[in-house]
């Protein structure tokens, strides 16, 4: 009796495992593998965590929440609902961008101008400066940071800053924010209510077909672009900062005037997205400067080519005459320090405003913590700088605004507070080794009771995506970590020139390996590089690992075999790369 008695006790416990596990694997297939336990909040809390947007889900309210696609799990109303009300909308950053389109020699007028003009009027114009105006970022590199450190300053100087930025890193409404922050629930209600004037145009007898027909072919850019400046008019911003989407001239955001544009900034340019651009450098520049405006400033940040620089002018003179505003600021570095733990640039900052035939200098022989890291930084800095100065001298605007609160110590506490948070993908240190504590020699750690061979390895994330970017990155290495032995872990879109950015990182002298691995791009592989087509350039030296997850792991073992687990993992090739390692992190 006690031998039946013990083994149908087995039993049942057998059993119960048994079903726990079943429905375990459930809820992991009818996420699709999108929405999986991390094994360590497991242990801690039997926590779900979605691997779309790194946001923890309690087990115990698991009742509460239902499915609304294979991708989310939900709970009352839809977990980031903008991504799903816009995948009704052909989206080219998934798809790819067809040759030439990017630019005023196609053909097919893929990205037709006329579409945005007939939806925003639906909106009623909200772009054309009657209520705010526009600051419009092109280039590219740095188009993100310009905005970040424009960001900053204007908000610690008081103003209501609207920013619009891609790509994202969870959800596509982080790309539309005001004063840093977002919010799907609002966005999400205004698209409703802008897609209902949409469809009611359908059943109106009034509306030409023409201008019925350009609506029906909104791309899934062109409605978020419209959702963003019809968010700034409802939210009363003073200024919105809109960066370029693909090259200029045929981008959802060239909308602007000169009444509504306050200024254009054109950051470094490159040979990038060649196709969809005509093929040429000269094409490019073409492209990226039809967003300047005649009589509207336009400031031109560094060009390491002379030639470039002289097309970006040439172009600029097209346009109907803009006015070019010379840089007037150098930053200087003093040297790199760690805050509390989190690592910066000290710099020295001097910058000039015109007042009258007096100049005044902004603290010449002071200094300021830059949390931006890299020499490139610094030359966003400046540019950020030129375009500040120049606000400062600008009279009431056509919406009666005015830049007076724009101080020196404004610009001081903006770049001081501007971060890799507030402009994601430029060298995040998403890990730091752990510290000894000079008093008691016991690490600052140690209450986690850690033991492994990893918890020396510095992680850092930077969406390096063309070769003069992965120049940027191997120079901000070799200033920030000159003798740490380094691992890169690749990964990039089918359109990157994968032979130029290995041979950029192959040069970095403490480089151990590259590890070529695959990410999706834009939600969707149908743009990944297979890690196989990045390992065959000449300059690549290393091996291939499929999955990122694998691939983070095998960089860590390198370390640690080879140098006792101390260095850095770089994790680099595109922005969606930086996106993943960040979820890596987080579980």
């Amino acid at each position: 009796r006690r031998q039946f008695l013990f083994f149908l006790s087995l039993s049942l416990s057998l059993w119960r495992r048994e079903r726990a596990m079943t429905m375990t694997s459930r809820l992991r297939r009818l996420a699709s593998g999108r929405f999986v336990p991390s094994i360590e909040t497991q242990q801690r809390r039997k926590d779900f965590v979605c691997r779309s947007c790194s946001c923890v889900v309690e087990e115990k309210k698991k009742k509460n929440y239902k499915f609304f696609s294979s991708n989310h799990l939900l709970r009352g109303e839809e977990h980031h609902r903008l991504d799903q009300l816009l995948n009704r909308f052909i989206n080219h950053e998934q798809k790819g961008v067809p040759s030439k389109a990017g630019t005023d020699e196609d053909a097919n007028d893929v990205f037709d101008m006329k579409r945005m003009r007939v939806f925003l009027k639906l909106l009623g114009d909200p772009h054309k400066g009657k209520t705010y105006k526009t600051i419009h970022v092109g280039g590219t590199k740095g188009k993100g940071t310009q905005i970040a450190l424009l960001s900053s300053c204007l908000t610690k100087a008081g103003y209501t800053i609207g920013t619009y930025k891609s790509p994202h890193v969870h959800t596509f409404a982080e790309r539309i924010r005001v004063n840093g922050r977002y919010n799907d629930k609002e966005l999400s209600e205004l698209f409703e209510q802008i897609w209902k004037k949409r469809t009611d145009l359908e059943t109106n007898d009034d509306v030409q077909k023409e201008e019925d027909d350009a609506l029906k072919q909104l791309t899934h850019f062109e409605v978020l672009t419209a959702l963003a400046l019809k968010y700034f008019e409802q939210k009363n911003v003073d200024i919105a900062l809109v960066e370029v989407g693909l090259g200029g001239v045929r981008d959802a955001t060239n909308v602007f005037d000169e009444n509504s544009l306050e200024c254009a900034i054109l950051t470094h340019i490159g040979e990038e997205h060649l196709e969809a651009l005509g093929g040429s450098i000269e094409s490019i520049v073409r492209a990226k400067t039809g967003i300047c405006k005649p009589s509207r400033p336009t400031f031109i940040g560094h060009q390491n080519d002379r030639k470039v620089d002289q097309l970006i002018r040439e172009g600029v003179h097209n346009q109907g005459g803009g006015v070019i505003v010379e840089n007037n600021a150098k930053v200087r570095l003093v040297d790199i320090n760690d805050d509390g733990g989190t690592l910066k640039q000290r710099v020295s900052v001097v910058a000039s405003v015109p007042k009258g035939e007096k100049e005044e200098e902004f603290q010449s022989r002071s200094i300021i913590n830059l949390p931006l890291l890299g020499p490139h930084q610094r030359e966003n800095a400046e540019l950020a700088l030129s375009v500040l100065s120049h606000m400062m001298t600008t009279t009431k605007t056509t919406t009666g605004k005015t830049w007076d609160k724009l101080t020196w110590e404004s610009i001081r506490e903006g770049f001081e507070a501007c971060s890799s948070v507030s402009s994601p993908g430029n060298f995040e240190i998403l890990r730091r080794p752990r510290r000894k504590s000079s008093e008691t020699g016991t690490s600052q750690d140690d209450n986690h009771n850690h033991k492994n061979d990893d918890d020396y390895v510095t992680i850092v994330a930077d969406g390096a995506h063309t070769e003069e970017s992965a120049v940027c990155l191997r120079k901000t290495l070799l200033e920030v970590f000159p003798n740490e032995p380094i691992v890169f872990v690749l990964a990039m879109a089918s359109d990157k020139n994968h032979s130029g950015i290995s041979k950029a990182l192959a040069a970095t002298p403490s480089m151990v390996e590259m590890i070529a691995t695959k990410v999706d791009v834009a939600g969707k592989d149908l743009r990944s590089t297979a890690p196989e087509v990045i390992a065959q350039s000449e300059h690549f030296k290393g091996v291939v690992v499929q999955d990122f997850s694998s691939a983070m792991k095998y960089a860590k073992d390198v370390l640690t075999r080879k140098n006792n687990g101390r260095g850095v993992v770089c994790v680099s090739g595109s922005l969606h790369s930086v996106t993943r390692a960040k979820r890596e992190a987080h579980l």
